[in-house]
């Protein structure tokens, strides 16, 4: 890889909002790259403009992008199975299901998922494969979510949250949301005993993390089983308590719910 090209790698991602500049000056650095015929140069400005495209929701430009490195990176005798593109593969996986081709969506998560577990379970424990396993494991779980598929995906979230817990511990965003995940899952299969323990756990985790923008989700969703079980109190407290959180974090689309959630408690109490 060029020093150019990292140059440009660390300066355009510093400017988030500046999609279509950063892909300007990728596309300077790329004929440059090109001029220099530097192969992994290219490769890896290919790989930082099909993240661009894929940011902005562009997955028709991402995915071409997306194959062509893959495509780079095994003609230099890189594995299929490599970290790198199997990193890229999930990227690959997911746009196949934002696009709807759910056929392909599988085969990709679980080719990721498998060769993960695979790598992991012969010795490769390093960090950056145990995360990315967890990361394979949660989105072929929200992939089996969106089919349906509930008992499958509550497998691959307890799975992602077990290695989450394991490389980073429990007080973090991501196991807040894991927690949030499987309680939903719950929720939706009527274990609302289940549903509530594994909410409480995500709460108490979140309130030792104020700038996590999300968390009021996560009281909205407890007030909503309580509300459920006829908890009406707890469902009031859970559903100020994500007000609150909302407001905090500018969430207009929290408030509004928790306003709708409010009215629906005031009519059950008054009803």
């Amino acid at each position: 890889m060029s020093i150019f090209a990292r140059h440009f790698g660390e300066r355009v991602f510093k400017i988030k909002e500046e999609f279509k500049k950063a892909e300007q000056m990728f596309h300077l650095a790329l004929k440059l790259a090109q001029e220099q015929q530097n192969y992994d140069g290219i490769t890896f400005i290919y790989d930082m403009l099909a993240n661009l495209a894929y940011d902005q929701e562009e997955y028709q430009k991402a995915e071409k992008l997306f194959v062509s490195v893959i495509q780079r990176l095994l003609s230099t005798g890189v594995s299929t199975t490599d970290n790198k593109v199997i990193h890229i593969s999930l990227k690959l996986a997911n746009i196949y299901k934002i696009q709807k081709d759910f056929r392909k969506a599988e085969e990709g998560f679980k080719f990721c998922k498998n060769h993960l577990q695979a790598s992991v379970e012969s010795g490769k424990k390093d960090e950056d494969t145990v995360l990315l396993w967890a990361m394979a494991l949660d989105g072929y779980a929200r992939f089996l979510v969106d089919a349906a598929r509930l008992p499958e995906a509550f497998i691959c979230f307890q799975k992602a949250y077990d290695l989450c817990v394991e490389i980073n511990g429990e007080e973090n965003e991501e196991i807040v949301v894991l927690l949030n995940d499987l309680g939903t899952i719950c929720f939706i299969q009527n274990d609302l005993d289940k549903a509530v323990s594994f909410l409480k756990q995500a709460i108490a985790i979140g309130n030792k993390l104020p700038d996590m923008k999300d968390f009021s989700s996560v009281l909205l969703n407890l007030g909503t089983v309580y509300m459920k079980k006829g908890m009406v109190e707890e469902a009031k407290q859970s559903y100020e308590a994500a007000w609150k959180n909302a407001k905090q974090h500018k969430n207009s689309e929290v408030l509004k719910e928790v306003s709708s959630c409010m009215d629906e408690l005031h009519h059950a109490k008054t009803g």
